[in-house]
């Protein structure tokens, strides 16, 4: 769940049961034919009503996945803040506009910085952030939370993350006059990529938001993956805004608006269009300037989230109820029509056919699981051990680079500008290697959607791009060597020693031919070996720190290939669990639709004539029951709301 638990507006005066259903009797207190818009707290009762009657007809169907998505629709209506959720690609400024609208730097911001995570920003008296787990059986109802300090929230995620804690969205509390009222803006991980479905947490979040502010910018048209997710999104959430920010860098956005309006219009979806400029915004709040304010776009947008949003947020639940409930009902009508139709009498031929026919699916079905199991797991094994060889080979063209430096050069030097050049060439390394990895993940998972192709509609599952780590924080910096200075005294010693056994040697060489002990010879000689010592000890002590350094270096890169390794195999870990997850639900499904048909079948060719009769009438009987609770579910959208 995205969201704290509802917290019902009328439960004082009207108490609710703790079943899924709501008690008839409770609204016919308020209600004789029709309930009129003005009593919010009769017209919550009638939509959570109405909600619990489309549940009901959803569980008879068997179609739970229409109930779970209605269910969470009932939390919507008995929530009181209003959601808006802020969507969009990578990089198209969906934390930035959050920013702007609330004048306040609440969400990460700028050039490599991406949303992990949900971010939920609302009021509150005084500035508050907190990390909210994601809830499970032992903790507590919306998940444990953890306060932490609004200066440094992104850093607390991202220690959170790092620690293995499941961190489910962040929260977000700042005093501005925009959010008194209810208004709630989410800043959702980015959409898009190799997939043109919705990420599963952001899913979950459409289907539990009030409104969608999508985010395009600019400089270009809508792409395929843009519409493509609006038409998924607004089947969960009908209340759709586009908003197009950096127009102060496009001069013709005017054309690129006009474009997307006809887009949106040739696509089926309704919304209006907000061009903005957060630059824009941000000189006329440093300025005071109202025509700065204006020019950037953003008071038509205020006050859409003001008015349209915040102030008509009882018409738009009641349009995300209708809308929901419509497209259930619709969906639930349409099977029981198909049943319908086949309720006439078949010959004994016609159904040994059709039995064949699911027989012979269903053995396909068996067959294609295993060729996409197979192809799967060969490309996932593959995958670990091209990865672990990808990078192994990429340090090691580091290292020996390294080396041959290290041998030129004096690393007492220069080892501050050594090491950040190996930091930065073995940071460079790490994004080849998951650029590498990324691709062929996506590889992978266009070779499995084929195999899924020969039997099922091709799908791809819903996977972000493989974000590069940074295993060189986690990694102690190598050691500089010891020993690097060489002292005054130390080199005197070193140059007395060499010089003692010249003058020795040499003295008593010409002291043979009747010389001193000491002279010219002796002291030449001396000091010549002295100085051949001094270079001999200073080359030693070099070479001394040179092994040392390599030592250094071959110990750092060793540990920040085991962290890489380990990074890769997580990611590979978690795109083959995507991957398995979504080709065996798709499989699950078609099994399970085979076997309805089986079982339809089989039932159809016992089914006599009377209770095909039967089975009929009453398949009649439930299109007209649905018939009413759809007009029900359509009346919401005018000014009044029929009762049960």
């Amino acid at each position: 769940m995205v969201r704290s638990p509802p917290r019902p507006r009328f439960a004082a005066a009207i108490p609710l049961p703790g079943n899924a259903r709501t008690d008839t009797t409770t609204l016919s207190a308020f209600t004789s034919d029709r309930v009129h818009v003005h009593n919010p707290i009769v017209i919550e009762t009638a939509l959570v009503e109405l909600l619990d009657s489309a549940e009901a007809e959803c569980a008879e169907a068997g179609r739970t996945d229409l109930g779970n998505r209605l269910r969470r629709i009932r939390n919507r209506v008995l929530d009181p803040d209003q959601l808006v959720l802020v969507v969009g690609e990578p990089d198209q400024g969906k934390s930035e506009l959050i920013n702007s609208l609330v004048n306040a730097p609440v969400c990460g911001s700028g050039e490599n910085v991406s949303t992990s995570v949900p971010s939920l920003v609302r009021h509150s008296d005084e500035p508050t952030a907190q990390l909210v787990e994601q809830e499970t059986a032992r903790s507590p109802v919306g998940g444990n939370r953890s306060r932490v300090p609004i200066e440094s929230l992104g850093e607390e995620l991202e220690r959170a993350l790092v620690a293995g804690h499941r961190v489910g969205r962040t929260e977000i509390g700042v005093p501005r006059a925009l959010l008194e009222n209810g208004l709630a803006l989410m800043d959702t991980p980015a959409v898009g990529g190799v997939t043109n479905s919705l990420g599963s947490v952001t899913e979950e979040a459409v289907a539990e938001a009030d409104a969608l502010l999508m985010v395009s910018d600019a400089t270009q048209e809508l792409t395929t993956n843009e519409l493509n997710f609006l038409r998924r999104a607004t089947a969960l959430c009908p209340n759709v805004a586009l908003v197009q920010p950096k127009t102060d860098v496009v001069p013709e956005w005017r054309h690129i608006v006009e474009l997307n309006r006809k887009h949106l219009s040739n696509a089926g979806i309704a919304g209006r269009i907000f061009p903005v400029s957060a630059r824009i915004r941000a000189l006329a709040t440093r300025d005071k300037s109202k025509d700065l304010n204006t020019e950037s776009g953003f008071p038509a947008l205020l006050d859409y989230l003001r008015k349209e949003m915040a102030g008509a947020h009882e018409q738009l639940t009641r349009k995300l109820v209708a809308h929901n409930v419509t497209d259930s009902i619709d969906t639930i009508t349409g099977e029981l029509r198909e049943e319908l139709g086949n309720q006439s009498p078949r010959t004994a031929t016609e159904t040994l056919l059709e039995l064949e026919t699911a027989q012979r699916r269903a053995e396909d079905l068996k067959r294609l699981s295993g060729r996409w199991q197979k192809t799967l797991s060969d490309g996932v094994q593959e995958l670990y051990s091209d990865i672990e060889y990808d990078f192994r080979e990429r340090s090691w063209a580091v290292l020996h680079q390294a080396n041959e430096t290290l041998d030129e050069a004096d690393p007492s030097t220069n080892w501050d500008e050594f090491e950040a050049w190996l930091r930065d060439s073995l940071n460079t390394a790490i994004a080849e290697t998951f650029d590498w990895l990324d691709r062929r993940r996506e590889r992978i998972t266009e070779q499995v959607a084929d195999e899924l192709l020969r039997e099922q509609v091709r799908t791809l599952p819903s996977s972000d791009a493989i974000p590069v780590p940074d295993p060189l924080s986690r990694v102690p910096a190598p050691k500089a060597p010891k020993n690097a200075g060489y002292p005054r005294r130390d080199q005197m010693l070193t140059g007395l020693r060499g010089s003692y056994g010249g003058v020795l040697m040499f003295g008593l060489m010409t002291s043979m031919a009747g010389l001193p002990l000491m002279n010219v010879i002796s002291i030449s000689a001396g000091l010549l070996l002295g100085s051949k010592s001094l270079n001999e000890e200073k080359d030693t002590r070099l070479k001394r720190r040179q092994t040392e350094a390599r030592a250094a270096v071959q110990r750092y890169v060793e540990h920040v290939v085991f962290q890489v390794n380990k990074e890769a195999r997580d990611a590979i870990r978690n795109t083959h669990q995507t991957l398995h997850d979504h080709c065996n639900r798709i499989t699950e499904q078609a099994q399970i639709r085979i076997s309805r048909s089986i079982q339809e079948t089989k039932r159809m060719a016992e089914q006599s004539a009377v209770d095909r009769d039967a089975r009929a009438r009453e398949i009649k009987k439930k299109l007209e029951e649905l018939g009413t609770l759809r007009k029900r579910a359509g009346s919401l959208t005018s000014n009044r709301i029929a009762a049960a």
